[in-house]
């Protein structure tokens, strides 16, 4: 499927990815990753490691929400 690129959703799926995979977030600092990146969307801005590990705390923040009133 052919998803639009934005800033905001790079950052979610690089964070969800981390958290699914239970991959640390400084992953984005790998050489093969920036490349992948730059190969598939040249010039596109990669998020610190930091950045990734703040959107992973709010999204658990945001989620958990839904899921308690969930169940």
């Amino acid at each position: 499927a052919d998803l639009p690129y934005s800033k905001a959703a790079h950052r979610a799926i690089i964070a969800l990815r981390c958290a699914k995979s239970q991959r640390p977030a400084n992953m984005v600092k790998d050489k093969f990753y920036e490349m992948e990146v730059q190969m598939l969307r040249p010039g596109t801005e990669i998020p610190h490691p930091s950045t990734i590990s703040r959107d992973i705390k709010d999204l658990y923040k945001d989620l958990a929400v839904d899921v308690r009133n969930y169940f």
